[in-house]
């Protein structure tokens, strides 16, 4: 099992593929997983994708904070021997990618942020509601609420699709807990100002056109500061920009790192 201790912690990570590397960091609630559909369409690289602290197989005592699992970022690749890579980071792992590339400039070299955006107070209720209603609901029922704000409508055409995806979430062997869903959205609440403009990397920052947890916008908004921002958008995708768009993801994603 590929996995490294640091700081009260152990740390999950998988590597697949062969090629230039690139660090996959996961959103909220999500693990090396949720990179599924993306894998199989970014050929010729040596794929790296590491669980963030409170989900997936990482594992940590005491409370969880975003700057702990930027860190944890910079360790994994020091336990790899790698100096520079390509970086790709969804929704809070985008967060997490800004961080690295603030706060360790020669870890990235390129990074690829993916609908992340300022997070206004309503989506920080949000969160908190969800993670106060997780130990209280059926799985899949809670489930059910947050692809709400992940898929966009297309997805819940078919009830079966619906029905079929709550359930294998809640059956996933490694899903998160609510103890730790409830840690990282409290870290979320604790992430303190950066300032961007010491990112030396290139940065291109995909929006989603369906997206109702980060806008257009709002991506634009948190990137205004970075020296060397492109962005661009995925129209017709959520939140979820990696599952519902893939094809587009990854072409965006290649271009840019190319």
């Amino acid at each position: 099992m590929p996995q490294f201790q640091r700081d009260r912690a152990c740390i999950h990570f998988e590597e697949t593929g062969e090629g230039e590397p690139l660090l996959l960091i996961a959103g909220i609630a999500s693990d090396s997983a949720s990179w599924g559909p993306l894998l199989p369409l970014l050929p010729g690289r040596r794929l790296i994708l590491i669980d963030n602290r409170g989900s997936g197989q990482s594992k940590v005592d005491g409370p969880i904070e975003v700057k702990e699992m930027v860190d944890d970022c910079a360790a994994l690749l020091d336990h790899l021997k790698l100096a520079a890579v390509d970086v790709v980071g969804h929704s809070l792992g985008g967060h997490i990618g800004l961080w690295l590339a603030a706060k360790h400039p020669a870890s990235v070299k390129r990074l690829v942020t993916m609908t992340t955006g300022t997070i206004p107070a309503s989506k920080r209720v949000l969160f908190r509601d969800m993670a106060r209603l997780y130990s209280t609901m059926v799985p899949q029922d809670w489930f059910r609420l947050l692809y709400q704000w992940l898929f966009s409508e297309p997805f819940f055409a078919d009830e079966d699709v619906v029905a079929a995806a709550a359930d294998s979430s809640t059956n996933y062997v490694y899903r998160q807990s609510p103890e730790d869903f409830t840690r990282q959205v409290a870290a979320i609440d604790r992430i303190p100002s950066l300032d961007l403009s010491k990112i030396r990397c290139p940065v291109l920052a995909l929006s989603a056109g369906l997206d109702l947890l980060a806008s257009a916008g709002a991506v634009e908004e948190l990137h205004r500061a970075v020296p060397s921002v492109t962005f661009d958008s995925i129209p017709r995708a959520a939140h979820s920009i990696h599952w519902e768009k893939p094809a587009e993801t990854a072409r965006a994603i290649t271009e840019f790192l190319r």
